[in-house]
């Protein structure tokens, strides 16, 4: 029971790390508008992109060491893109604009659409993008708590 509480503790604070900064916009953006229609729905998306992740992870773990080789040869190349990316930055504008885009049109029709009383979809699906955004960062910490409460 304690080693729930102490992982339980864990996660908590895991948003209090600085991985939660880019969510927070999406997540308070939503705070004048119906928790059903709006908050939840944006919750659900985020929690399912990071189940998908993490299992993505987990199954991708064994693939990886199996393939380990090509795996380092595809790491390589995505570290020298991003490096590339950090250096020029109108590389790194070039190479997200479409993604930026992605996210503003996505955003902008969940706010037309919670404005007009629409549906819960544009909700979820900013919260699947929203999920995939903080996947990266808190996942290796909450990976960590999960395998020692597993153990």
């Amino acid at each position: 029971m304690l080693l729930i509480l102490l992982s339980y503790l864990a996660g908590a604070l895991t948003i209090l790390s600085p991985c939660i900064l880019p969510v927070l916009p999406f997540v308070f953006a939503r705070t004048g508008q119906p928790f059903v229609k709006s908050g939840l729905p944006l919750l659900l998306g985020m929690a399912l992109t990071f189940a998908g992740v993490a299992t993505l992870a987990a199954v991708g773990g064994g693939w990886a060491v199996q393939a380990n080789q090509v795996g380092r040869w595809i790491a390589l190349a995505v570290m020298a893109v991003l490096g590339l990316m950090l250096v020029f930055p109108a590389l790194a504008d070039r190479l997200t604009r479409p993604l930026v885009a992605l996210g503003s049109r996505l955003t902008e029709k969940a706010s037309a659409e919670q404005q007009a009383g629409g549906g819960v979809w544009p909700s979820f699906l900013l919260g699947v993008a929203t999920g995939l955004l903080w996947a990266p960062c808190a996942g290796p910490i909450l990976g960590l708590i999960l395998t020692g409460a597993a153990l």
